[in-house]
């Protein structure tokens, strides 16, 4: 028997290794047409996934060192920045 997954509750966290936008701008406290103006104007440092046309995710394990090297840095990283930082140390911020 297939079961569905029960929606989660407002303000639960997911466990799910991907977030979608929903998800991301929830976690930035931003509305979903602030998150892709954000995503548009490269101020969302981590790249998203395409899992097909029209669908994309982000790593939520990279988003969380994305936030907080954000907040390391008393600003919102931009991807240009994000990724110089990940590129110089290994896809891991620098501590």
């Amino acid at each position: 028997m297939i079961t569905q997954a029960k929606p989660e509750a407002a303000g639960e966290a997911s466990n799910s290794l991907l977030i979608d936008a929903r998800e991301l701008a929830r976690l930035l406290s931003v509305s979903l047409a602030t998150l892709h103006r954000m995503k548009s104007a490269g101020k969302i440092g981590p790249r998203e996934l395409a899992l097909s046309r029209g669908c994309v995710r982000w790593r939520r394990e990279t988003v969380e060192r994305w936030l907080s090297a954000s907040e390391a840095e008393g600003r919102l990283l931009d991807r240009k920045t994000w990724k110089a930082l990940t590129e110089t140390t290994n896809g891991r911020p620098a501590r």
